[in-house]
């Protein structure tokens, strides 16, 4: 089973993407806040598939997540970023970064669940 991580401070979206994709046979790590993501990273990125993170986070923003996965941890796992600023300037900055998707909220579980499967099939 496909392990992901979920970084989102909207305690519905958390809650929502959390039932949709273990209904969808995914193991989900979900947390509000950028700091106790990366605590979790430090613990389990090996065992990370994928992360799915907002942009705008308290504590650590997804650009950090971001940063500290690809530069600290020399890792390759797959980032989608969630945000509900839809400028094109942010998307560019993120993938600039390292991420591999960007969703506009609000946004459709299956979209999302179309951009998992592409990038952890």
């Amino acid at each position: 089973m496909k392990r992901i991580l979920i970084v989102e401070d909207d305690e519905i979206l958390l809650k929502s993407l959390t039932f949709y994709l273990t209904m969808n046979q995914f193991e989900v790590l979900s947390h509000n806040n950028g700091a106790d993501a990366l605590e979790i990273l430090d613990e389990n990125i090996e065992s990370i598939n994928l992360i799915i993170t907002d942009l705008n986070l308290p504590f650590a923003g997804g650009q950090q997540i971001i940063q500290t996965v690809r530069k600290e941890k020399k890792s390759d796992i797959p980032v989608i970023v969630l945000t509900a600023s839809g400028i094109e300037a942010t998307e560019l900055e993120v993938l600039d970064l390292g991420a591999d998707e960007f969703i506009s909220k609000p946004f459709s579980p299956a979209i999302l669940l179309k951009r998992i499967q592409k990038l952890i099939a």
